[in-house]
């Protein structure tokens, strides 16, 4: 089986050369062939993804989000020693485990970067939160 490899269109082109690199790396540490395959637009990596073409991607944090939720990717790497950009984590004494074991009116702390707050508003959605019932 061949993995099918991407990353997200916005990167400049000055950088493919890079991903070709990482790429031959990549296969040579997992001994298993790899794919990359880059899209000139969201919309026609989107339908790839839709279509089941894709099974490992470099994504940025808005695709990220739309991956994990919506399309059952795991995240695999993130930079060590740096904060996420946004995580929801309750008290560690909370029974709760699951975004959907969340209630509205639920007391929601987030920062005023309105691209990292919208990233934490929709990774509360499967609870039905939304800003009109938190506090």
């Amino acid at each position: 089986m061949t993995y099918q490899f991407t990353v997200s269109p916005d990167f400049s082109p000055a950088h493919i050369a890079g991903w070709h690199i990482f790429n031959t790396w990549l296969q040579k540490q997992l001994s298993e062939a790899i794919h990359f395959e880059m899209y000139d637009s969201f919309d026609a990596q989107r339908q790839a993804i839709n279509e089941g073409k894709v099974d490992l991607i470099y994504a940025n944090p808005y695709d990220a989000a739309m991956l994990v939720r919506d399309k059952g990717f795991t995240a695999l790497a993130r930079p060590i020693d740096k904060p996420d950009e946004a995580m929801v984590v309750v008290n560690s004494d909370s029974v709760i485990t699951t975004i959907e074991e969340l209630q509205a009116g639920i007391n929601v702390a987030y920062t005023d970067d309105p691209d990292v707050k919208m990233m934490g508003m929709i990774m509360l959605e499967p609870a039905d939160l939304n800003a009109s019932n938190i506090t």
